[in-house]
């Protein structure tokens, strides 16, 4: 219920996350823990999105490096947006669905609004490390922390 609350709070089903990879050093290492938020705002130039691309297995947070705006029917404008890894050479129009070079705002599920380094190491190995899930688990039964 606590996850759902924050969700709730924050606008985002995924409030909290943890960088997996290098594409955002210098900015973020991997084991950083990102809180995310989404409230309704335009997109900048600059601002760190967590977006969830249909063919990926994860989210991807890179930072914003275009933002154009489409119009669909007056008088909206869909905002869409170019992205790139600070660490990578070129931007991630290949990542996108095929036949798209840009996201559109609507492919956003927040905005990166704080971090804590390194925390995440922990997560990372009990994912990583069966015997660390396991010498954990043993661990809290030991001190009646589960059933």
């Amino acid at each position: 219920m606590g996850w759902k609350a924050l969700s709730l709070w924050t606008g985002t089903p995924y409030p909290v996350m943890i960088v997996t990879t290098e594409s955002m050093v210098p900015a973020f290492f991997p084991g950083d823990i990102l809180f995310i938020s989404n409230h309704h705002r335009n997109v900048e130039v600059g601002d760190l999105p967590v977006c969830w691309l249909p063919h990926s297995a994860f989210p991807m947070i890179h930072r914003v490096l275009r933002v154009l705006y489409e119009e669909k029917s007056n008088p909206d404008l869909t905002q869409l947006i170019l992205t790139k890894g600070d660490n990578n050479l070129i931007d991630d129009t290949l990542m996108y669905p095929e036949g798209q070079d840009y996201l559109p705002r609507s492919q956003i599920l927040g905005f990166v609004r704080g971090y804590i380094p390194f925390i995440g190491w922990f997560v990372i190995g009990l994912q990583d490390f069966r015997w660390l899930r396991e010498l954990v688990a043993m661990s809290c039964r030991g001190i009646g922390l589960t059933h």
